[in-house]
């Protein structure tokens, strides 16, 4: 059953049990008052005719009524089922009876005859009444739990119209506006989403920047093994071959871990040593020969992050500084300078790389990504014929200086 129908039923069954309720404590009410009122009246009239008894015995008229009729004990036409009831009140279906002592031998008996009673006289018109009242509001209980359901499903039913027209390539929810539980559920639904989305972003990234990255280190590999498959190879050759095939393949193993860590949600977790910048410099003179980098050491900070993540920047700026760098002529120039709060790369390009994009392929994207997740602040800039990278250790998680 729908949401709608059983709030409507629900408002529809209160309101029905409420006014039924109410109808049957208010048609117990005018009974009681009813009630008090001929006790009231059987009292002052006995009181009445007591007094009047004490006046002239003989003078005694008792009232005949249509509603309320006296007798005295020994009259001729005094009713038979009066005769065994005490002195007091009694109460039947149809009839109140006071009985009271005048004297020793002399009791009155006023009977006060319901059947035609202000209540009973309007019985029908009274019933008809209360049904109609239960009938009336139930009608408006119901219409007001439809009301209030078509406002509470609104917005769930927005939030299903968004769900069922997510993109699954690129998942998007916008949050209703609401500040009750209907909002509150939309904003995690949004949240859910944009995480959906964003898992989504780093699955692609993954596969992209791991068909651009590791088709070199690859195609190093294809080489070698050709030339180790050739007979006239000296063993001089061979092992170079095996050196070749030894680094791209821990190329290809640091890659992956990286790509792997920038998969995950979250930041990189901070390594546990400080990171050790003489084997960085020699990493990266011994994996590019061709390019003439100029240490300015200002200062060595006590940077702890994950190792592999920080080669893989450092690589890969290199690797663009050696594709892109002005020839001049064996050789790339480039100068780093590292200080305590950042690291900066600048390299000469070549004229036809200044009228190409700064961002030079997937290379300086992962750079801005992995640094992101390092907790760094990653920018590039050109002038001229001058590019420019620097690296800004920001967090104070992951750097100490």
């Amino acid at each position: 059953m729908r949401f709608k129908i059983r709030l409507t039923l629900a408002f529809g069954l209160f309101a029905f049990l409420l006014c039924a309720l109410f109808a049957l404590l208010l048609e117990e009410s005018l009974t009681t008052v009813e009630d008090q009122i001929v006790t009231s009246l059987l009292t002052q009239e006995a009181n009445y005719l007591a007094a009047r008894y004490q006046e002239n015995p003989d003078m005694l008229v008792m009232p005949d009524l249509e509603q309320l009729k006296g007798y005295r004990s020994g009259q001729a036409d005094f009713p038979a089922w009066l005769a065994p009831l005490e002195t007091g009140f009694h109460q039947s279906r149809d009839f109140h009876v006071l009985v009271r002592e005048l004297d020793s031998e002399q009791r009155i008996y006023l009977v006060y005859d319901e059947t035609n009673g202000i209540l009973e006289q309007h019985e029908d018109r009274v019933s008809i009444i209360l049904v109609l009242l239960v009938l009336i509001v139930s009608v408006v209980g119901i219409g007001l739990g439809f009301y209030q359901a078509k406002l509470l499903a609104r917005p769930v039913e927005k939030l299903v119209a968004q769900v069922e027209k997510v993109d699954a390539v690129n998942p998007e929810i916008v949050p209703l506006a609401s500040n009750d539980e209907i909002g509150l559920l939309s904003r995690a639904y949004a949240s859910l989403v944009d995480r959906l989305g964003q898992y989504i972003q780093r699955e692609k990234a993954f596969t992209r920047y791991a068909s651009h990255e590791l088709m070199t280190p690859l195609a190093i590999i294809n080489n070698n093994l050709e030339l180790l498959r050739h007979e006239s190879v000296d063993a001089g050759m061979q092992a170079r071959a095996m050196d070749r095939l030894h680094d791209a393949a821990n190329h290809m193993q640091r890659q992956i871990e990286v790509f792997l860590m920038l998969a995950r949600e979250g930041q990189i977790e901070p390594a546990s040593q400080a990171l050790d910048w003489n084997r960085l410099w020699d990493d990266i003179q011994a994996s590019f020969p061709r390019v003439s980098l100029s240490l300015e050491i200002v200062a060595e900070p006590e940077v702890y992050a994950n190792e592999a993540a920080v080669q893989v920047v450092l690589f890969n700026i290199l690797g663009n500084i050696e594709k892109h760098g002005a020839q001049q002529p064996d050789t790339v120039n480039a100068v780093l300078t590292l200080d305590n709060h950042s690291l900066n790369v600048r390299n000469a390009i070549s004229r036809s790389e200044r009228r190409a994009s700064p961002r030079y392929g997937f290379g300086l994207e992962i750079n801005e990504k992995l640094c992101a997740a390092i907790g760094w602040h990653f920018a590039t800039s050109q002038e001229n014929n001058q590019f420019s990278v620097t690296i800004r250790f920001d967090s104070d998680d992951e750097s100490k200086a």
